[in-house]
């Protein structure tokens, strides 16, 4: 089956809330007693529940109205492709009635959400389809060009009483049509294009970037009084207005080229001859010894592992000691045991186990921080709430949200898993959305609002030039900025990002992670030498095309990607990965005791009494000290060698021409 291909509604009048006959606010949603799901004396059911973004019947809807919508506008461009919505118009919502009883249950799907309130609502995507065709395709918004059977209803049509004075005239009998040569259908009249987005084929079919379609030869029912006058063609999308850091974090993390790593943020970090997985602590800046007029960032980092062997903390004295989690991909565990043991997770796994031998030979310290990162890559935690809207719209607002492995701000860009597979969101909202009469965080529907930008590029011709937007974030254009100065004099092109969507909403399943600029990630990823040759020939590739996507470390053939499990604190994300006592720093935002560095590495206070105390097991030593002991005695003892560990952990390979090689070949970490 061809995949479907998603298509971006531009507009939308549906309505979260609507004034009553008593001019107060009420939900354009079923009633309270509706929702009730309670059965009564004999059993009996009759509830309306809503269908979260990704279920079954919300997706067949979809994927209905795609298929009539691409039917009726066109969509030559791509034979043989299946199309679906990429939501339904922003502020309509689909409400399942289920009516059941102790031998029967019946469902029926409703969508509400018409501005003219909760008793209007569409049954079918047949009927809700004649309202969508006129969202897309009138730029006038007048609803009286709507024909659907809400807005258009045939009982507001006005028949004149006959005159039953006068006698009937007489039928006449029509005559049958006569048979005409066939004549190319009209153009369609000025004022009908489509206000749709369809994005191309996707990067590894032809490249191309995201197209409006062109109007329908065949104009909608309903059509706008040819008195008046307009351009031809979709009005140009208005980015949305960037709004201010709200907080120095924030602030910090806006900054071009300053931090590429954030607290809370799951990392690799160089052990010295191998790589490990570690959490993010702390992190600063200091006068670069070697270029007096830079700063130059220093991280604190805590490494994972298995709850009966935490380790120490580590300080990571400048970026390329790190890199970012999405960046490669984890090994697989090294005891056989539980390589070879299916759906297997860091809380069900006997650890004690593990550590005497029971599952084989391997390291266990490796394998807690293998099956912890992917603990936390499943995971995602709002933060810094900004609105409740609870009462009245049921949804919730926030700045930030860690979404797997990474840290990610409103304002910023995201790489997205629809469209080319280079397209990027900026985020200008994330929102919470719970279910009706519940409070729940563990049901409720998390979604980011942004504009959308596809990546484009221009032969540099005298006079023309890139539109230049100020809306996008400053890493955006600085980063943008510096690939130019590459490219352009040997290249002879120039970049820049294009508005394809304002105020889009998406789910989490849709996002792939942060976004990286090029000028910063790939010099470490690629290496110095390598980027500089690069430099020199004007190729500068996009950072994303070098990363995973969250969710891939854990992803199931066939099976679509999930939102994941709501965590309400980050250090709760990374469990018993981590020592008892462990703290995040807030940053600039945090008390001024946070920004303290430790003397050298060491484990919490209170990780060394309990683990002393109630684990009764050795206090774990610093890292150099349990690489050269812990190497040679407990690990000889699973039968592991240094080598073996080197194999498995060792990914400095993969920055000498392997990543590469692989990627050449068309594979991805």
């Amino acid at each position: 089956m061809a995949p479907y291909r998603p298509i971006y509604l531009t507009r939308s009048d549906g309505k979260l809330e609507i004034l009553s006959k008593s001019r107060k606010k009420e939900s354009n949603a079923p009633t309270v007693d509706q929702l009730d799901s309670r059965s009564d004396a004999k059993g009996n059911t009759d509830y309306f529940k809503e269908l979260e973004l990704g279920d079954a019947k919300e997706v067949d809807w979809r994927r209905k109205l795609g298929g009539m919508l691409i039917r009726e506008i066109g969509g030559q461009e791509h034979p043989g492709s299946n199309y679906i919505l990429a939501a339904l118009p922003e502020n309509y919502r689909l409400y399942e009635r289920v009516k059941s009883g102790p031998a029967s249950e019946v469902t029926d799907a409703y969508l509400y959400g018409h501005p003219q309130g909760r008793k209007k609502r569409y049954r079918s995507p047949g009927d809700f389809f004649p309202h969508l065709l006129w969202l897309a395709t009138d730029d006038n918004g007048d609803p009286d060009n709507c024909s659907c059977k809400l807005c258009a209803p045939d009982d507001l049509q006005v028949f004149k009483e006959p005159d039953r004075t006068k006698p009937p005239e007489p039928v006449k009998k029509e005559q049958p049509p006569i048979k005409k040569e066939a004549i190319p259908p009209k153009p369609p009249p000025i004022g009908t294009r489509p206000m749709v987005i369809v994005p191309s084929r996707s990067h590894s079919e032809d490249k191309g970037i995201s197209v409006t379609k062109p109007p329908a030869s065949k104009p909608p029912s309903a059509t706008l009084p040819p008195t008046v006058a307009r351009q031809a063609g979709p009005p140009p999308a208005t980015p949305t207005v960037l709004a201010p850091a709200k907080c120095f974090e924030q602030d910090q993390d806006s900054q071009w080229s300053k931090y590429l790593f954030r607290p809370g943020e799951l990392a690799w970090f160089n052990r010295g001859n191998a790589w490990g997985l570690s959490v993010i602590l702390k992190r600063t800046l200091e006068r670069d010894l070697q270029n007096p007029s830079k700063d130059r960032a220093k991280y604190l980092v805590q490494p994972l592992s298995n709850p009966l062997q935490q380790k120490s903390t580590k300080i990571i004295e400048s970026e390329d000691g790190l890199r970012p989690w999405l960046a490669w991909s984890p090994p697989l565990p090294t005891h056989s045991g539980l390589a070879n043991t299916p759906g297997l997770t860091y809380n069900t796994i006997d650890w004690k186990g593990v550590t005497s031998g029971r599952y084989g030979q391997g390291d266990a310290e490796v394998d807690g921080s293998i099956f912890a990162a992917k603990a936390v890559d499943d995971s995602l935690t709002l933060f810094h709430p900004l609105t409740n809207n609870t009462v009245t719209t049921g949804e919730r607002t926030y700045n930030g949200i860690y979404l797997g492995g990474e840290k990610i701000w409103t304002g910023e860009p995201i790489r997205l898993r629809v469209g080319s597979g280079q397209d990027i969101m900026v985020i200008h909202s994330i929102v919470e959305r719970l279910k009706p009469g519940s409070t729940s965080i563990s049901s409720a529907t998390v979604l980011l609002v942004g504009d959308i930008y596809k990546f484009s590029t221009l032969s540099l011709q005298p006079g023309v030039e890139p539109p230049d937007n100020r809306h996008l974030p400053l890493r955006l254009r600085q980063d943008m900025e510096y690939r130019n100065r590459a490219t352009i004099p040997i290249k002879r092109t120039m970049s820049f990002w294009k508005l394809a969507q304002a105020q889009a909403k998406l789910p989490v399943t849709d996002i792939k992670g942060r976004w990286y600029e090029s000028s910063a990630l790939l010099p470490i990823l690629k290496g110095a030498d390598a980027f500089s040759q690069d430099l020199t020939r004007g190729e500068i590739g996009d950072a994303g095309q070098w990363m995973n996507a969250r969710g891939d470390c854990n992803a199931v053939s066939g099976v679509p990607p999930k939102a994941g499990t709501r965590v309400v604190d980050r250090l709760d994300a990374f469990g018993r990965s981590i020592p008892p006592g462990t703290k995040i720093s807030k940053g600039l935002d945090g008390p001024p005791e946070e920004h303290a560095f430790p003397k050298e590495n060491a484990l919490p206070p209170t990780t060394v009494q309990q683990q002393q105390q109630q684990q009764h097991v050795p206090v774990p030593m610093p890292m150099e000290d349990v690489q050269e002991d812990v190497g040679k005695k407990g690990l000889e003892a699973q039968g592991v060698s240094d080598g073996d560990i080197e194999q498995f952990m060792d990914l400095d390979r993969l920055e000498d021409g392997y990543v590469q090689q692989f990627a050449e070949a068309g594979g991805q970490f």
